[in-house]
């Protein structure tokens, strides 16, 4: 019986171990055509997504990232700074609007 609890024991250790926590950012782009690309960067971190009707995620690892919107003109580029990204938790960057040359 000892054995059977260790070695359960030891299962739900290394199923654990591989299990990971999705974390990201999300958000929209206002107007919802006026973006190319959403960038994350964080030191050498770089994370790209196409916006889809005017929203995007992010895959990212926990910590303090920026937010790069590359807009399609007539629109200027938008730079959001100190995005706080927790471990299993996706951080809401909300809505991003872009503004005309």
């Amino acid at each position: 019986m000892k054995k059977i609890a260790i070695t359960a024991g030891a299962v739900c250790i290394i199923l654990t171990a591989f299990i990971t926590r999705t974390s990201g950012i999300h958000g929209t782009v206002s107007p919802a055509d006026g973006a190319k690309k959403v960038w994350a960067l964080r030191g050498r971190d770089t994370v790209t997504a196409m916006p889809f009707a005017g929203t995007f995620t992010l895959n990212v690892k926990p910590g303090n990232w920026q937010l790069q919107v590359e807009a399609i003109k007539p629109y200027k580029d938008v730079v959001i700074k100190n995005i706080i990204v927790e471990e299993g938790r996706y951080t809401d960057a909300g809505e991003v609007k872009l503004s005309k040359d």
